[in-house]
Order: C-alpha cells, then sequence, then structure tokens
C-alpha cells in the first residue's frame, strides 16, 4: 500500500536511456573509443548550479571528470562524493589510483565521503546476522540539482569511461 501511495503522489519525471555505442573493433587498439556517455555525464556535471552528489564504487577520475567537478565547485555547487574506503573495496588497485585524486578532490572544495566496511549501523543496509559481513558500496549515481539523477552501470573510473560500453538512465 506505501508503494501504490508513494506512486501516485511522486511527482511526474522522464526518463532518458543513455548509453555508448558499442566500439566498431577492440576499443584497447584504438585511441578514439566510443564515449558518449562520459561527455553526457560530462555536460550535466557542468550544468549544475547547486548541488551534485556523485556515488560511485570506484572512483578514479578522468582529467575531464576531475576538470568539470573542479568547474562545479567554482561556480559554487555543493560537490559530495561518496565512494568505497580502502576496507569496503574489492580491488586494491582501484583504491590505490583513487588516492592519488583526494588531494585534489579536497583541495578544491568536494566534500569526499568513503563507506565503512564495518560501520556500527550496518545492518540497516544488510540481513542479519552481520557481526561476520562488511559493507561495500556498489552503486553509481550522480543527483543533480535535485532535478535531474543519472543511475547506471558506469563507475567514475577510465575502464567505465573511457572503455567499457555503459549505459543508464537519466531522470528529470
Amino acid at each position: 500500500q506505501q508503494w501504490i501511495h508513494a506512486a501516485r503522489t511522486a511527482d511526474p519525471g522522464r526518463a532518458e536511456l543513455l548509453a555508448d555505442l558499442p566500439a566498431e573493433i577492440n576499443p584497447a587498439e584504438v585511441t578514439d573509443q566510443p564515449n558518449q556517455l562520459a561527455k553526457q555525464l560530462i555536460s550535466f556535471i557542468d550544468q549544475s548550479k547547486e548541488e551534485l552528489l556523485l556515488v560511485t564504487a570506484y572512483l578514479i577520475p578522468t582529467p575531464n571528470l576531475e576538470d568539470a567537478i573542479e568547474r562545479a565547485e567554482a561556480r559554487g555547487v555543493n560537490v559530495r562524493i561518496l565512494t568505497n574506503s580502502l576496507r569496503s573495496n574489492n580491488h586494491t588497485s582501484a583504491h590505490s589510483s583513487y588516492r592519488n585524486h583526494v588531494g585534489r578532490l579536497i583541495k578544491h572544495g568536494a566534500k569526499l565521503h568513503e563507506v565503512r566496511s564495518f560501520a556500527k549501523d550496518r545492518s540497516n543496509y544488510m540481513l542479519s546476522p552481520v557481526h561476520d559481513k562488511a559493507l561495500g558500496l556498489h552503486a553509481k549515481l550522480l543527483l543533480i540539482d535535485y532535478e535531474m539523477t543519472f543511475i547506471g552501470s558506469a563507475n567514475m573510473d577510465p575502464r567505465s569511461l573511457r572503455l567499457n560500453t555503459e549505459m543508464g538512465l537519466l531522470i528529470h
């Protein structure tokens, strides 16, 4: 009944599917891979006016992504980022690369948060028993000015933004 009530009283929106075109040849063999989705995500960040919330399991900003985040911060946009901590990350090498970007992100004003794998309130997010379970973030989303939300397959890392074929929904 609560879901029915929520659906009936929700603000209407519009969803749009965004996706990379599949590469015609092995993307590892060319320098100009299909990265339409990455360009669109940068464009959405560049449209932000007040708030940008970025959630990603793996955060290794490409130069274009890092520049877009800095432009948003320079406009006074409140930038908040949530990603995995070292302990909640299942790829130590990805976390190691992410650490190279932390100083620059924070220096320009981003509020950076990391998931704690053994957070005291993890029972809110996991089925019992939780004493031997660890939290890990797998979500990928952008929330822009509470007007646009992107939910998709793309992490904010070079593999997703430059190599993989990714897709997601942009909800207005």
